[in-house]
């Protein structure tokens, strides 16, 4: 069982808590910390940093950001590898604020993100999720803005239904939640992917992507969405994902039925071995998807579809 150090933070419980989850990202990271200690807000947050046990200088970089803001950086340092799910449940777990932001240690923040994400919250109780749109760019220089503008998900109010029907809406790296919709307490004995949490994050509220560019993700050969094997195992953390929430809302069954088919038929036609994964959760819904569904799930794909 891996040991956790805890470091730093307020003593008062903040507005927001800001957790980086971060393995290996020395070349990364400074600037993702960068771009969170510049942002410009009206209330105090904490910035909780978890380390997988980084082979770099990962948690050289750590330090020295707890060094230089020993009021406002925590660090989450596990000894031994313990995974990406029960590494982001550590770090949230110890966030303290009323809001909880959630960021990749090889993302970035732009300007006005942190105060445009906690004034939708203040102002709309209702919504327990806020997310916004994001450029995704790699080291060659190529850029796109995701969700496009042309994207029926953006600056409407998203329900569990919509992220049954609609899978992930936004990058993870843009998620604000209210924290006391967190519920992964205990120790992590599984992988779950971004989707299956935010679903639950969702709850009985609903989400919203703004339309508003307010952060960076990167794609690069060491992230978790670069190359076919990587492809194939979030699939298979989709599709798992998929199947749990399926247990658990059933009354779901034909919105499931018209994302696992669209993704069976667009995995087929790019010869992805992975189509078998979304084809037995299509299987296992034994509902028929309406076709209004599978038209807006086949607009979304057209207009989102990344250059890069």
């Amino acid at each position: 069982m891996s040991s956790v150090v805890v470091k730093g933070g307020a003593s008062k419980s903040p507005t927001l808590s800001v957790c980086v989850v971060t393995y290996n990202h020395e070349a990364y990271l400074r600037d993702c910390l960068e771009s969170i200690v510049q942002q410009a807000v009206n209330f105090d947050y904490e910035i909780i940093i978890g380390d997988d046990a980084s082979t770099d200088h990962t948690r050289e970089i750590i330090h020295e950001f707890k060094a230089r803001y020993p009021s406002v950086v925590k660090a989450v340092l596990h000894e031994c590898n313990i995974g990406s799910t029960a590494n982001y449940t550590a770090v949230h777990a110890a966030a303290k604020g009323k809001y909880i932001a959630h960021v990749d240690g090889d993302d970035l923040m732009l300007p006005g993100k942190l105060q445009c994400q906690v004034d939708y919250l203040e102002a709309h109780p209702r919504c327990n999720v806020v997310w916004h749109q994001v450029t995704f760019f790699n080291d060659a220089g190529d850029t796109c803005i995701m969700p496009s503008l042309a994207s029926s998900v953006l600056n409407v109010e998203l329900y569990t239904r919509d992220l049954m029907l609609c899978g992930s809406v936004a990058a993870h790296s843009s998620t604000m939640y209210r924290a006391e919709k967190f519920f992964l307490h205990g120790p992590s004995t599984e992988e779950l992917i971004d989707w299956y949490i935010l679903v639950r994050l969702v709850d009985d509220g609903y989400g919203i992507v703004l339309n508003a560019n307010l952060g960076k993700y990167r794609l690069h050969a060491g992230g978790l969405s670069s190359g076919a094997k990587a492809t194939f195992k979030m699939r298979r953390f989709f599709c798992d994902s998929q199947l749990k929430i399926l247990r658990l809302h059933p009354e779901y069954s034909r919105e499931v039925a018209a994302c696992s088919l669209m993704t069976t038929l667009l995995d087929a036609v790019f010869l992805r071995k992975s189509f078998v994964l979304s084809l037995k959760v299509f299987l296992r819904a034994r509902s028929l998807p309406r076709l209004r569904d599978i038209l807006k799930l086949k607009g979304l794909y057209l207009a989102n579809r990344r250059p890069v």
